[in-house]
């Protein structure tokens, strides 16, 4: 993640620092806005909501992670490629990681684009 933003000429601050090792930390789930918030706060006592929603919010638009809305909250997903997500009664949303799936999204995405001519950023399934 911190060579995304050096390539994309984002100044790396101690605060981007340590949320990119917090995302990397929640790699394998999809953790909450709150979730980030209150392990940032551990590390950086004085960090204020906005500047982690900020930072969230730079590292979406540049395509480093995605967020998504589940049950009135804002989660991260750090998994870019295609894939169904799977939120669990527990309230965990974990991936699904099958190939033939995989396939079946491109190929969605594939029809969205030329026979729909939907411009696609990104395909986000879940399943509850």
């Amino acid at each position: 993640m911190e060579r995304l933003l050096r390539d994309k000429k984002i100044k790396i601050t101690p605060q981007r620092l340590e949320l990119t090792r917090i995302l990397k930390e929640f790699k394998d789930t999809h953790p909450s806005f709150n979730e980030i918030y209150k392990a940032m706060k551990a590390t950086h006592p004085s960090v204020s909501r906005s500047t982690v929603y900020e930072n969230l919010k730079l590292f979406v638009e540049l395509d480093i992670i995605q967020s998504f809305h589940y049950k009135g909250e804002i989660h991260y997903e750090m998994n870019l490629e295609p894939h169904v997500n799977l939120a669990e009664s527990s309230g965990i949303i974990r991936d699904i990681k099958n190939h033939e799936i995989r396939e079946h999204l491109e190929d969605i995405e594939r029809i969205l684009r030329e026979k729909e001519n939907i411009k696609i950023k990104t395909l986000l399934v879940l399943v509850e």
